[in-house]
């Protein structure tokens, strides 16, 4: 039997809350929008969708890359965890044994995804480049070959230097923060409110799907915000066009029919977050138009990186919905 090297970091459970209906042949299909001017659109199969060769493959030095033992525990716990979320979706409501479950749910989705390991990525290279950088400016190195320091010379260390991250780092840090005992905590201290979309109304999720939103960032610009930050607030599509969350400390629990206007701005926020794609059971003309509106709005984590010979400073922040 061949190892899977399609490895979802969207889970197929949650995605097929979106699917087309009525569903025709045997897999079920979802619209996958492009986020650009143009908004093309086609419909994959949901195991073809938020996915990628290799995501989570452990490639640790001196051994075969690992294909599978990553992918065989996130199918346990996505069984349970899909579970958990039919059950909420269909008593919309939270008893207390299951604040901490869908907590961790609702962190995981935020940080398994390629927005996060891509900032990851980023920050970790820049951390051994710039580690490089000082040490060679120090004299910490031997004496390198006159065509090295030539090509330091004429081109700059940034560009003569290619740095690569194991992906089992990326993963480490991924999950490390995903299933972190703060980020967790902090949801678990959040009210959730449940909000339904009806006739004609529905909810879009996105290769990005939880939104951080601030009402008032232009106040505390340019920092970033966190869960822990005062007026911040989550909004998570709930594996289904239909049921959306949003958790908040400011937030009264509860349930309640979305109005319009609620809607388009739940769906606002989820297309703001969205990196490359973004994912529905419907493609409609309005939808098509508020993506091309939202083309180059970005929410996410930010990372800087203040390099001054000697010395750097790494700042990471992350930008919420405004």
């Amino acid at each position: 039997m061949s190892t899977p090297r399609k490895h979802h970091y969207l889970p197929q459970f949650y995605l097929e809350g979106f699917k087309i209906e009525p569903q025709t042949g045997k897999k079920p299909h979802i619209w996958q929008i492009e986020k650009s001017a143009d908004q093309v659109h086609y419909s994959p199969a949901i195991e073809d969708t938020g996915c990628i060769r290799d995501y989570h493959s452990l490639d640790v030095a001196d051994e075969d890359p690992d294909h599978k033992i990553i992918e065989g525990l996130l199918s346990n716990l996505e069984a349970e965890q899909a579970e958990l979320v039919r059950t909420i979706r269909r008593t919309k409501r939270i008893d207390a044994s299951q604040v901490e479950p869908l907590s961790s749910f609702i962190s995981q989705m935020r940080y398994r995804v390629p927005a996060f390991a891509g900032h990851i990525e980023k920050s970790l290279r820049s951390v051994v480049l710039d580690t490089f950088k000082i040490m060679y400016h120090a004299g910490e190195f031997r004496t390198p070959s006159p065509q090295l320091r030539k090509m330091f010379d004429s081109k700059g260390i940034d560009d003569s230097l290619h740095v690569s991250i194991s992906n089992w780092k990326i993963l480490s840090h991924m999950f490390g923060v995903g299933l972190g005992s703060e980020s967790i905590g902090l949801l678990a201290e959040y009210n959730y409110h449940f909000y339904s979309a009806e006739n004609a109304s529905f909810f879009v999720t996105s290769d990005n799907p939880v939104a951080l939103y601030h009402p008032n960032y232009d106040k505390i610009r340019p920092y970033g915000v966190g869960l822990a930050m005062k007026g911040v607030e989550v909004t998570l599509p709930l594996m289904s066009s239909d049921i959306l969350i949003r958790p908040g400390r400011e937030l009264k629990p509860g349930a309640s029919v979305a109005s319009v206007e609620e809607v388009e701005e739940f769906n606002r926020r989820t297309i703001v977050m969205s990196e490359r794609y973004v994912f529905a059971n419907v493609v409609s003309t309005e939808l098509r138009r508020r993506i091309g509106e939202l083309k180059d709005v970005r929410a996410g984590f930010a990372f800087d990186n203040l390099f001054h010979g000697d010395g750097s400073v790494h700042v990471s922040r992350f930008i919420p919905v405004q």
